[in-house]
Parts: C-alpha cells; sequence; structure tokens
C-alpha cells in the first residue's frame, strides 16, 4: 500500500519545467557593473555573460559593449621599513595606524628610499 500512496501523489504533482538561465550584467554609462541577474524582466542596459563571468562580475566592467576583464595589479609595491618619521603605528602592531596625535606607544614605519 504504500508503494502505492506514492504512485498517486507522484501522479497529482506536476513537473517542474525546466527553466533556461540566462545570466546578465547591466551596467551604467561608465561601464560599471550595476546589476546581475538571471531573468530577463529588469530595464536597462545588459550583457549576456558566462556563469563563471557572472560569479566574478566584479572583476569586469563594459567597454564598448563588450565585457572586459579589470587588470587589478598596480604594479607598483613599495615595503615599508622601520623609520624614525614617516607612517605612526602602534607599536608591535604595524597594520594599526594611529590618527590620534596624543597616543604615545608608538612607532614610525616609512619607505626605504
Amino acid at each position: 500500500m504504500n508503494n502505492e500512496f506514492w504512485q498517486e501523489v507522484e501522479s497529482l504533482i506536476e513537473p517542474i519545467p525546466k527553466q533556461d538561465i540566462e545570466y546578465r550584467v547591466y551596467y551604467d554609462e561608465h561601464g560599471a557593473i550595476t546589476l546581475c541577474t538571471m531573468t530577463g524582466d529588469t530595464p536597462g542596459n545588459y550583457l549576456v555573460v558566462t556563469k563563471q563571468e557572472y560569479d566574478t562580475y566584479f572583476n569586469y566592467r563594459v567597454i564598448k559593449d563588450r565585457l572586459v576583464k579589470i587588470d587589478h595589479d598596480a604594479r607598483y609595491c613599495v615595503q615599508l621599513t622601520k623609520s624614525t618619521k614617516g607612517f605612526p603605528v602602534v607599536r608591535g602592531h604595524a597594520g594599526l595606524l594611529i590618527e590620534d596625535e596624543d597616543y604615545t606607544d608608538r612607532e614610525y614605519y616609512d619607505r626605504p628610499n
């Protein structure tokens, strides 16, 4: 009887039609991506993209109606070293910059050149 019950339940359930997903990125007049959707009911300029481009939309911008990967490499790195002047930080914690002039337990980091 249990098997008959589930067969009856399955006959009553309508199968859900498979939807074709269209990955879209919407962009403004400057090419910055402003919205990502998988539905086609939003007005505006958009491009249809792949799932991977959709998942990593923050690495792209739109130039001349094409998706272009942004180069985040600054190609300029400077290592800061301990110094007697430069950026004031909390002693022993170089990542904590000091903005308060009254803080006394400080050390300095500056560019080596």
